[in-house]
């Protein structure tokens, strides 16, 4: 395992804080808005808002990223999720909550997206493995940190909850203070920095975009559906729904450890395949379960899934996608691989007009074992074309 510098756990804890403070957050008004308001809609907005403001901000964020450097524009993103939060200071009505949501989301999206940008940038290709492990792990963590403060707040500590976030939010820009960076230099052999350039990159990533689409899309179907299968199918206390969304993210730091140990096991494109495919059996699970218990454990063996299957593939697109396109790369993949969530989302709800949730589980299990057989198609050409990229990277850095 390669070490990494020093920075790069600044520039992740800094990353850390703004995804705590935007989960808690959102978990705080979500619940505040409809005991103030007496309406789910008026909470509602907070997600549909946060969503629109990270689809509109990613492409043109992507091509500044390419062109200045990634840690003043980290410091940029920690400044925005600092105002956000600030705004709270004035008051808490229903306008500025919403457009404190507008300013948050943006940071810490944006927070993200500059730090993938800086380990592409400033770390080896050999210190990329490392690097999305601690990203992964990281961002487990601070979604459990975030997901609890938010709910501590609403019951102990409400009278404190903005200055305790906003303090979170400036320890968040003083970790982000910049460092010098090279600017992209057009290369001999490598593509121009325009959108043509980018969008061929982008055609060359179509199979692996479109396994990762319905991936994403079924996936999806935790969130529309858990809490009514708790509810409404095994008749359980909300604690375990609870465990139930908690235990997917310990599930997901336990594997975001285990990864580097076995990317040289899994990192092949038939390996890759294979775990996909046992989405089918977990999935299938939670449809034919009716243990609590069970489906919590069945939670953790998805959530310790995800990071085993998704940081090798970070890692190969991080290598393949050269420097001066990564920015506008990555915002497309963002786009795209996201529109899977609110697309999917509302088909899942439409569908659960018509069906019982355990009957839609059982469909979604079975659709998901041919998304495995289409990864086999499509993902060992993919690892294929992207280690002849990673071994010319690695020629390249010895030279």
């Amino acid at each position: 395992m390669e070490k990494l510098p020093a920075f790069f756990f600044r520039y992740l804890s800094s990353r850390m804080l703004a995804s705590i403070v935007t989960n808690a957050f959102e978990i705080y008004f979500l619940w505040e808005l409809v005991i103030v308001y007496k309406s789910v809609f008026f909470a509602g907005l907070i997600p549909t808002i946060a969503l629109a403001s990270e689809l509109l901000i990613a492409i043109p964020f992507g091509h500044m990223i390419d062109k200045y450097n990634s840690t003043k524009l980290s410091l940029l993103s920690a400044l925005s999720l600092l105002f956000g939060i600030s705004l709270l200071l004035i008051g808490q009505t229903l306008f500025l909550v919403y457009l404190a949501t507008v300013f948050a989301t943006i940071g810490s999206i944006t927070k993200g997206d500059t730090l993938s940008a800086t380990i592409k940038k400033h770390l080896s290709s050999k210190q990329f493995t490392a690097a999305n492990q601690n990203l992964q792990g990281a961002g487990y963590l601070s979604t459990l940190i975030g997901t609890g403060l938010g709910g501590i707040s609403i019951i102990f500590l409400q009278r404190y909850f903005v200055g305790i976030i906003l303090a979170l939010c400036i320890v968040s820009v003083v970790l982000s203070y910049p460092m010098p960076e090279e600017p992209n230099r057009e290369e001999s052999g490598m593509p121009g920095s325009g959108i043509v350039s980018s969008l061929g990159f982008i055609k060359k990533l179509g199979g692996f975009l479109a396994v990762g689409f319905v991936l994403n899309g079924l996936f999806v179907s935790l969130e529309v559906y858990s809490s009514g299968l708790f509810d409404l199918v095994l008749k359980a206390s909300p604690i375990f729904y609870t465990l139930f969304i908690a235990f997917l993210s310990i599930g997901g730091i336990i594997g975001a450890v285990l990864a580097g140990k076995l990317q040289k096991y899994v990192d092949t494109g038939y390996r890759l395949s294979a775990l996909i495919i046992l989405y089918s059996p977990a999935l299938l699970f939670l449809a034919l379960s009716r243990s609590p218990a069970g489906d919590i454990l069945d939670s953790f063996s998805i959530g310790l899934l995800l990071p085993i299957i998704n940081i090798p593939l970070q890692v190969r697109v991080m290598k393949f996608v050269p420097r001066n396109i990564y920015g506008k790369v990555m915002a497309f993949l963002k786009v795209f691989l996201g529109g899977a969530t609110p697309a999917m989302a509302g088909v899942f709800s439409f569908v659960s007009i018509f069906l019982p949730v355990q009957s839609i589980l059982l469909y979604i299990g079975i659709i998901a074992f041919p998304v495995g057989g289409m990864a086999l198609l499509v993902l060992p050409k993919f690892v294929a074309m992207t280690s002849e990229t990673s071994q010319n990277q690695s020629v390249k850095e010895e030279s």
